[in-house]
């Protein structure tokens, strides 16, 4: 039987899949998604192939969890931003956040990502907890009381993916924030 590298089975478990996730990661960043598969994720890793598959079934679970576990992150430093905002406050945290988050790099996975064709499954989860990101800025039209938050919801999302690209493309992330901030308070105040 192997030796675990922790105190228990389900820590070193934890921390195996945490590594092959980790490395699955680089890949991405260093050579593209093509190039994410069980044997170049458990080399990177230093676990054999065989060990990969102990944690995923598959290129397209790798490259889902991968996908997952950035989301979660993205909206884990999202809410901690927000915490007792609401309103305009709340809107405004929401997109200024969202464009660091983007200058720092961490919305270059998920377009990454967004080009690999999961699974069904993968691809509805993967929907799900965008829905659940994009949340605080529902609930900021709803404080402000917006008629229709989701129409508006839906448009603002266009504000935020071009201001996303925009700040990918080397934009300072205070300007872009500022000018969709501007936007979308002149509609819901019209």
């Amino acid at each position: 039987m192997p030796r675990i590298s922790a105190p228990t089975v389900a820590e070193h478990r934890a921390a195996q899949k945490a590594s092959l996730l980790a490395a699955a990661e680089a890949i991405i960043h260093e050579q593209g998604i093509d190039a994410v598969n069980p044997r170049s994720v458990g080399e990177r890793a230093g676990l054999a192939r065989s060990s990969v598959y102990e944690y995923f079934r598959s290129r397209d679970d790798i490259l889902a969890a991968v996908a997952i576990q950035a989301i979660e992150r993205w909206n884990t430093e999202i809410e901690d931003s927000l915490t007792g905002l609401t309103g305009r406050e709340r809107l405004s945290r929401f997109v200024h956040q969202a464009m660091r988050l983007a200058a720092d790099g961490h919305h270059d996975l998920a377009t990454r990502l967004s080009q690999a064709e999961l699974a069904p499954t993968d691809a509805e989860e993967i929907k799900r907890l965008h829905r659940v990101v994009i949340r605080p800025l529902e609930l900021a039209f709803s404080d402000v009381g917006v008629d229709d938050p989701m129409i508006s919801l839906t448009l603002a999302q266009g504000l935020l993916n071009a201001g996303i690209q925009l700040v990918g493309h080397g934009a300072a992330p205070e300007t872009v924030a500022e000018n969709i901030l501007g936007m979308i308070t002149a509609a819901i105040t019209s």
